[in-house]
């Protein structure tokens, strides 16, 4: 289903004709990026060692009368050093809902385009059931919701959930895997919080997994310490299956999938803060399915006939997790923390800067993707704001693992964001 702009035009109009005040909030980013590229096993040949783009976003969150919406207006290659490449803008209702009580009860009734968000994790979030998110993004991503029509109940003790989604209502073209994996589905959650933890039940039965069941929990220790964690377990699902040498991988549906998460998290009195994760996907490729995938390429394009076949092997990359197994390190420094330390304390800048260092490890192939983020608040008067944000991403590890031949290399981005 796709939503028109005159939707959006229609619901902020029926906000306002009912004499209900309609807030705006809005937000814009302009990035600016480099990529370094390299020949690759699974692609070939790099087309070019390096290019340039710049991109822009302006949203805008609007409140009235029960309804909420989030859209975006994404402007792609305004500049891209490739002449092949030509703009493009997108308007994108990202959420569009409406929500509020049923006869004054402890009842809530949802219904438009909605984010659900039930996942816990910072790496990754296998409740994420109903349309993945993409984790941690270095420029900029636009993510839209889903067709939802849900009913929550409120306890003392937390909330129960019966919902029925349609992820087809997404504007954005994704990958093959994406689209047929779109689906409708009804399921039940519940939430708790008990004590120090905060639990969290999912059923959910769906015309592509034919049925899923998932929980997680997150319980604070002390202070300090807090774990997490999540698991999943779905039916069926669709992935990209090896066949002989000469067939191409194609998208097959399976039985049985897996995914399951465990986190650690530490923070401190002076703003320093880590999270240890590990998780599991059975769905994507192991070791010995890439190293396959990497022999058997090397056969195809050795044979002039049989080349196209070798890049059937890229589909690999469409995957929700590129390898099955993955560690993540992540710290980040609150702003505040520089007052604590002598050296820094005179230094009023640093004030305003918030680092942030990211680590995925591949276990299997010893691949690693590290990410760092520089953010500087350049001006906040709680209404207003201007950030300028300096990310790089690289690609690297063992020179027979994943990471190390994905075709980008390292990634750099300077973006430029805030609010007003």
């Amino acid at each position: 289903m796709k939503i028109k702009a005159a939707c959006v035009a229609g619901l902020i109009w029926s906000a306002s004709s009912y004499g209900q005040p309609v807030t705006f909030d809005w937000d814009y980013m302009l990035s600016a990026s480099t990529a370094t590229h390299r020949d690759s096993q699974l692609l070939g040949a790099a087309p070019t060692s390096n290019s340039q783009a710049v991109d822009a976003l302006l949203d805008v969150q609007f409140e009235g009368y029960g309804v909420t919406g989030l859209v975006a207006l994404k402007a792609n290659d305004i500049y891209h050093s490739d002449s092949q490449r030509s703009y493009d803008d997108e308007l994108i209702v990202q959420e569009l809902f409406w929500q509020g009580s049923v006869f004054d009860s402890n009842i809530d009734v949802t219904l438009g385009k909605v984010r659900l968000d039930w996942g816990v994790g910072y790496g990754y979030r296998p409740l994420d059931v109903f349309k993945p998110y993409r984790r941690n993004p270095v420029g900029i991503q636009v993510e839209e919701g889903t067709g939802t029509t849900m009913a929550s109940y409120f306890d003392m003790a937390g909330e129960w959930s019966l919902v029925y989604t349609d992820s087809s209502w997404t504007q954005q073209e994704g990958s093959e895997l994406e689209q047929a994996s779109e689906q409708q589905g009804v399921g039940l959650r519940r939430y708790a919080l008990l004590d120090d933890s905060e639990w969290q039940a999912l059923v959910y039965y769906d015309d592509v997994r034919e049925g899923l069941v998932g929980g997680s929990v997150v319980t604070v220790l002390d202070p300090a310490w807090s774990i997490h964690g999540s698991a999943l377990y779905q039916r069926k699902y669709l992935g990209y299956q090896q066949s002989s040498l000469y067939q191409p991988v194609s998208l097959e549906t399976e039985n049985n999938g897996y995914q399951a998460l465990i986190g650690l998290n530490w923070a401190n009195a002076i703003g320093n803060n880590v999270i240890l994760e590990y998780w599991y996907d059975s769905r994507s490729w192991g070791k010995s399915d890439w190293q396959n995938g990497f022999d058997r390429v090397g056969q195809l394009s050795a044979t002039p006939e049989w080349a196209s076949l070798a890049y059937s092997y890229a589909q690999g990359l469409n995957n929700a997790n590129l390898v099955e197994h993955n560690i993540m390190f992540h710290w980040s420094l609150d702003s505040s923390s520089w007052s604590q330390w002598d050296w820094s304390r005179d230094w009023l800048w640093l004030g305003d800067l918030t680092p942030t260092f990211d680590v995925l490890y591949s276990p299997q192939d010893q691949g690693v993707i590290a990410t760092q983020w520089l953010e500087y608040s350049v001006y906040d008067s709680g209404s207003a704001s201007f950030v300028t944000e300096f990310a790089a991403r690289f690609m690297t590890g063992d020179s027979g693992s994943l990471y190390a031949n994905l075709p980008d290399k390292r990634m750099i981005f300077i973006n430029l964001k805030g609010k007003f």
